[in-house]
């Protein structure tokens, strides 16, 4: 288990999101899609940070007012998650806990949001990658 801190994975999907969506001009999706491709290892490490890159993932999303229907359609399995690897960092777990707070209000307000429908090969493709088991 290679575990990244939180503010490492931030700064990642936070990162990812300016350069494909201002710098590529891809959409909220197609750069959620990319981010879950690209660092698929980090996602897939641990429940702490699939729990984050998710969290993460949809508040940016909300930031540009959608979210991609693979992020929302799993959302709420990541806002329940409370219980994380005990080899995590507690300062970590609770910010990652006051973000899940964060992305509830986002995500139950009743600010107008879009939901961004995706193919169906998307949605397999991203159900892939997140099946994928780091050695």
């Amino acid at each position: 288990m290679n575990i990244m801190g939180y503010e490492r994975i931030k700064d990642s999907v936070v990162f990812g999101f300016e350069e494909y969506i201002d710098e590529e001009g891809l959409n909220v999706a197609q750069a959620s899609a990319k981010i879950l491709e690209e660092e698929w290892r980090r996602v897939n490490d641990s429940s702490f940070t699939k729990t984050l890159y998710f969290i993460s993932i949809a508040i940016e999303s909300l930031k540009y007012k959608e979210i991609a229907d693979f992020i929302y359609n799993k959302l709420d399995i990541y806002l329940k998650n409370a219980v994380f690897e005990e080899n995590i960092d507690k300062n970590d777990i609770e910010k990652l806990l006051q973000d899940i707070l964060i992305c509830k209000n986002l995500i139950y307000s009743k600010d107008e949001y879009k939901i961004r429908e995706t193919s169906f090969a998307t949605k397999s493709r991203v159900e892939y990658i997140l099946g994928l088991k780091v050695d």
